[in-house]
């Protein structure tokens, strides 16, 4: 053995492990955080305004032709049902049908009340009353006015037979 001490190598021992660093938000990182989250929540709203926006913008002129176009029908359906009225107030005062469009012409009014009263108008200047023809029955006398048993055809059977 040897003059010399030796001393037993022993494997160092491993260094403990260093605990997790543990981060600590400062107020600075925090506030930062905030600012950021802030901006996008800004970009965000701005973004769906934006697009609101121009979806509106894009259905403007498209709402605006329907509206166009439903105001038309709209006009279009009161002219015709204004004139289903005056020519029912016409058919009622029982003007005759050859007449029915030239006083369909010269009636006026909006509504039902205004134009019963210029139909009646129209009516008396026109002084046209419906000509209702009565049937004839000529058994009555109304009919033809030489009757069978007349001179006339007496004297006409009498020259064809040769009778005196």
């Amino acid at each position: 053995m040897s003059d010399t001490p030796t001393t037993p190598e022993t494997p160092e021992t491993p260094a403990a492990p260093e605990a997790p660093k543990q981060e600590t938000f400062s107020r600075d990182y925090v506030e930062t955080l905030r600012q950021e989250a802030a901006r996008y929540r800004n970009e965000k709203k701005t973004a769906a305004d934006e697009a609101r926006a121009e979806t509106i913008k894009d259905y403007e002129g498209k709402l605006a032709e329907k509206d166009t176009a439903y105001s038309e029908m709209e006009s279009a359906f009161g002219e015709a049902y204004t004139e289903l009225l005056k020519l029912k107030a016409i058919l009622r005062e029982e003007i005759p049908a050859e007449d029915v469009l030239e006083v369909l012409e010269l009636v006026q009014g909006n509504d039902a009340e205004t134009i019963e009263a210029s139909v009646k108008r129209v009516k008396s200047l026109l002084g046209k009353s419906p000509a209702k023809d009565r049937a004839i029955d000529p058994s009555q006398g109304k009919g033809n006015p030489i009757p069978l048993n007349g001179d006339k055809v007496t004297n006409m059977l009498k020259a064809a037979v040769g009778a005196r």
